[in-house]
């Protein structure tokens, strides 16, 4: 049997463990650990799913859904105030960034990334046969915008941005992202999965540059992660040639009735935004008390931390002995020593912290 090369050769998404793996190994059960390692939301959008549940005797799970996603993409439409044709639904924003490499990676072309950043970037080009370039970022994350244009050369096809970014949680400055549209001659991919978390968006770059992709996504702000929808939002022409390799019926007609339904409700969205924003900063506040631990900005749902005289391994460990799960991020280069963890419920950030807090001590 003949395997791709490329699929020999690939460092695959490190995939999350379930629950019951994780009990197995630490010797709990399931129902004692408490993820902080998956970056969605702690609050189900139980008014949707009672809406949903409503609806199901006229749900036509027998049929493809409308190809085209007309009602979700107008529903889009007036939310992010672009028009239908600048809109290419998918599912989730991993299939927009793969639909994104299918667009403009040639084999033996090279995207162009500022790491640490979003691994899938480096894998779905890599898929398709091209090399990735890590930019260094520079002091606190910034982005370094001479590395990128330097990087940018003429086999480059794409620069891929995270704004704001996993896992650093900073955002990528505007007269950044400006700059690499006006001067890289290539595409410009910015995935803003966290968007409604920030406030801060390029969207609207769109109606002047061919060359930007803005990827967002229902998973984390709208509490919709299990029901996989996302989209792209380019100008008319671009959005055209993302079509193009657009799966036919990736999204179901479930989903599609959650995200509808989400967007119908934008002030149930915003309210968990709300909640989740204040409990981040409520979290920052109370590490930054602790000593020997340096703790960065975030404008997302989930706080990077460094531990300044190393340890991370050892702290999460011992974290996950108690069922408390984060994500070690100590191997990633630019990131030794550091721990993230997204934000949860009050009480359950409150065991995070009091465990984080002996650690620190």
């Amino acid at each position: 049997m003949q395997i791709r090369e490329v699929v020999r050769k690939l460092q695959p998404y490190v995939w999350e463990p379930s629950n019951e793996q994780i009990a197995l190994s630490v010797g709990l059960k399931p129902g004692e650990i408490v993820r902080f390692d998956t970056n969605v939301s702690p609050n189900p959008p139980s008014s949707l799913l009672i809406k949903l549940a409503s609806q199901l005797n006229e749900m036509r799970v027998n049929e493809y859904p409308d190809t085209s996603y007309t009602k979700l993409r107008r529903a889009i439409s007036n939310y992010a105030e672009v028009t239908m044709d600048q809109i290419v639904v998918t599912c989730g924003a991993d299939e927009a960034l793969d639909m994104a490499a299918k667009t403009f990676i040639d084999h033996g072309s090279f995207a162009v990334t500022s790491s640490p950043t979003y691994a899938l970037f480096k894998i779905v080009t890599e898929l398709m046969g091209g090399n990735v370039k890590p930019v260094p970022r520079l002091e606190d994350f910034e982005d370094d915008v001479e590395g990128l244009l330097k990087a940018a050369s003429t086999e480059s096809r794409v620069i891929f941005l995270c704004s704001p970014n996993n896992p650093t949680g900073n955002i990528s400055r505007r007269e950044t992202v400006v700059s690499l549209l006006s001067e890289a001659g290539c595409a410009v991919v910015v995935d803003e999965a966290y968007y409604e978390f920030s406030g801060r968006t390029v969207v609207d770059l769109t109606k002047k540059y061919d060359n930007l992709v803005v990827v967002r996504t229902f998973s984390k702000a709208f509490s919709l992660a299990g029901a996989r929808v996302g989209y792209m939002i380019s100008s008319p022409e671009t959005a055209g040639m993302l079509n193009k390799v657009r799966p036919p019926n990736s999204v179901s007609v479930i989903s599609l009735l959650l995200s509808e339904a989400a967007l119908n409700d934008l002030e149930l969205m915003r309210r968990n935004v709300e909640l989740i924003v204040r409990e981040r900063d409520r979290c920052i506040k109370f590490l930054e008390e602790c000593s020997g631990v340096k703790v960065y900005p975030s404008h997302a749902n989930f706080v990077l931390l460094r531990f300044e005289k190393g340890g991370a391994e050892r702290v999460y460990s011992r974290l996950l002995k108690k069922g408390l799960v984060v994500r070690c991020l100590s191997g990633t280069p630019g990131l030794e020593g550091c721990l993230r963890f997204n934000v949860n419920l009050p009480e359950k950030n409150d065991l995070l912290l009091e465990a984080l807090a002996t650690e620190c001590g």
